[in-house]
């Protein structure tokens, strides 16, 4: 049963945008094995840049957990209301990230007990130091040296860290007027830009180096993007479908062309808040109940997308290094990667159904003693 403040239009989006990270990240995969992109570069963008949809949930949490949080840090912070979100995220992101790391454990078990020479290829992948690291959520922190095991988990870890943090940023811009929001969101967007500056590839594409910092700068950003949909600025004009669809043509063609990173994130801003304040057609297209369900399942769409990835990027690898001179046709590829993408999501519904949401409600459930308590 959904609460009565449910934007159920904000729902779909997330399952938009983790099935165009998955794309994404094939395309990616594809050319590490030394083929070309799944899509040309030369003729558009637009899949090259799919991994700006994380950046998308990091905004879309931001203003999501305003909505649904902020009030409770509004006028202050005390142990138990930090204590009860702490635990509720907790119990959201932590199950079924480590479901997705037993499963990549027993992907390196049969590698190397089965395919020993895939194994010598692929086994910094499955670095044994990375384990704490995963258990503790701190891949984003600094502390890897690189992405292994579970690769999509290293945007949990950052949402993780920026959650502890978050009941002063509630406190401090939530519903706030004057100067302090428009100087967060100043410093959020100079946060941006260093990122893009000092990344090597002059991009947002920053994962365990640069990813807390990513995530901070849109999480605060989605709070302040919260603000405005509350005071309702423009919202007679924001409201409109036509608005919804110009935004989201604007968006795509920016993505679709080469420009800094940073000038995407204002758009991703302006669908959310169309998206949110829509009560036309819009709406009724969101309503979809498959729609619906894609953005219900979305973050395990996005968390068990590292397993087939994975499968894919070793399979494709050993086909080419055993047929050398023969390289698959794009169509043979795509058919490939969309027939993953099903699996994919199949294979989500089943851990959101079985793993995600049965485990998240087993550990709402637990009762703590109240050993300190702050007012």
């Amino acid at each position: 049963m959904k609460s009565s403040n449910y934007i159920e239009t904000l729902t779909p989006l997330r399952g938009i945008a983790a099935i165009w990270v998955v794309l994404y990240h094939y395309d990616q995969l594809t050319t590490f094995t030394g083929l070309d992109h799944l899509v040309s570069q030369d003729t558009t963008m637009i899949l090259a840049k799919g991994y700006l949809f994380v950046d998308f949930f990091f905004l879309l949490s931001g203003f999501i957990l305003s909505h649904v949080y902020g009030n409770r840090f509004q006028t202050g912070i005390n142990f138990k209301s930090s204590r009860n979100y702490l635990w509720a995220r907790f119990s959201r992101l932590y199950p079924l990230h480590i479901f997705c790391l037993l499963t990549h454990v027993i992907v390196a078990s049969v590698l190397i007990l089965g395919f020993p020479t895939v194994w010598e290829k692929f086994s910094h992948m499955y670095a044994l130091e990375g384990i704490p690291v995963h258990l503790f959520l701190a891949q984003a922190w600094g502390s890897d040296y690189w992405l292994t095991w579970n690769v999509p988990s290293w945007s949990i870890s950052a949402e993780w860290a920026i959650y502890m943090v978050s009941p002063l940023l509630f406190l401090f811009l939530f519903q706030k007027k004057g100067l302090r929001p428009w100087v967060m969101a100043l410093i959020s967007f100079f946060i941006l830009g260093a990122i893009v500056h000092f990344n090597i590839k002059h991009s947002l594409d920053a994962t365990f180096d640069w990813g807390i910092f990513r995530c901070f700068a849109e999480f605060t950003l989605g709070i302040l993007v919260y603000n405005l949909y509350q005071e309702g600025l423009l919202k007679k004009w924001l409201a409109k479908d036509l608005s919804f669809v110009l935004i989201t043509l604007v968006t795509l063609f920016g993505l679709h062309i080469k420009i800094n990173d940073v000038w995407i994130i204002p758009c991703f801003a302006l669908i959310i808040l169309t998206a949110a304040h829509n009560h036309g057609r819009v709406q009724k297209m969101m309503q979809w109940p498959l729609a619906q369900y894609l953005g219900e399942i979305s973050y395990s769409i996005y968390m068990m997308q590292g397993l087939w990835l994975s499968l894919y990027w070793m399979g494709l690898d050993s086909w080419l290094v055993d047929r050398p001179g023969i390289v698959p046709d794009i169509w043979t590829l795509l058919s490939l990667v969309m027939s993953l993408l099903f699996v994919n999501i199949v294979s989500a519904a089943w851990s959101h159904h079985n793993i995600e949401i049965p485990i998240q409600q087993k550990l709402r459930r637990i009762k703590f003693k109240r050993l300190i308590h702050f007012q």
